[in-house]
């Protein structure tokens, strides 16, 4: 019970930083919440489900004839929410500015940097 009403918490609080943007936190937001106890299975879920969502784009993205894929990941490797935190996390050490970016885009950019397409990909 006392780890539901965590995460209950933890949405709440996400939602109250800015209601029009609960969906899209910062970096610096998302791992604050990665960060604690009570709000890290949420952190993964979140995480997870958004690099599911540019992952199942960027495959459309690489069978549409003339479109080229965002990143080029194999097919085989499955990351899992703590691998994709970490992913993250690491960015934000190495460049902190991108704390006020929105997660989608520093989650991109760090799967763009991790698996490059090289000129021989789709």
């Amino acid at each position: 019970m006392k780890h539901f009403i965590g995460i209950a918490i933890a949405c709440a609080t996400m939602a109250s930083i800015n209601p029009a943007m609960a969906d899209t936190a910062t970096a610096k937001q998302f791992l604050q919440l990665n960060g604690s106890e009570d709000g890290r299975d949420l952190a993964e879920v979140k995480i997870t489900a958004l690099e599911e969502g540019i992952r199942v784009a960027n495959a459309r993205l690489a069978a549409t004839a003339g479109s080229k894929p965002l990143y080029c990941q194999p097919v085989s490797l499955v990351l899992t929410g703590s691998q994709l935190a970490d992913m993250v996390g690491r960015a934000v050490g190495e460049n902190d500015k991108l704390e006020d970016v929105p997660l989608p885009v520093v989650l991109l950019g760090v799967l763009q940097k991790t698996f490059p397409c090289g000129a021989s990909a789709p």
